[in-house]
């Protein structure tokens, strides 16, 4: 099993970084991977569909939220990513006395008709270090 952590901080306050990477279905306004986010729920799950910036999808279901922690975890469970299993979290958490924020985005997962070095690159770095990255520059 493949696993990725990312730690990025910020030059601002935790609540401010979960008003703009928190919301399951705001992805789109932060990640640049993110074109769109398409509710697909369909009554217990809560499901997006993301268009990919070439066309294609990743459809994730949404597993635990909570804005008190400031943590949501989310699978992917379709689309175009060669993974299975495949279980994320992205947490914000307060640094420097409330001053920062630091925010964790971790995965596990198996790679499926891949290498799974590139996959766990692709992950860590086009997914989680430049969607953090461009979340620090709208914040």
């Amino acid at each position: 099993m493949a696993k990725v952590a990312v730690t990025h901080k910020f030059d601002a306050a935790a609540e401010d970084v979960w008003a703009l990477v928190g919301g399951f279905h705001t992805l789109p306004n932060w990640h640049p991977a993110a074109v769109r986010s398409t509710d697909q729920s369909d009554g217990n799950d809560i499901v997006r569909d993301l268009e990919l910036p070439d066309g294609g999808h990743v459809i994730e279901r949404l597993e635990e939220f909570s804005n008190a922690a400031r943590s949501y975890t989310y699978s992917i469970i379709g689309g175009v990513m060669p993974v299975a299993g495949y279980v994320a979290t992205l947490s914000v958490f307060e640094d420097d006395n409330g001053a920062s924020a630091v925010a964790h985005w971790t995965a596990e997962f198996d790679v499926v008709g891949a290498d799974e070095q590139e996959t766990v690159d692709l992950v860590a770095n086009d997914v989680f270090r430049t969607g953090l990255a461009a979340a620090a520059e709208k914040v």
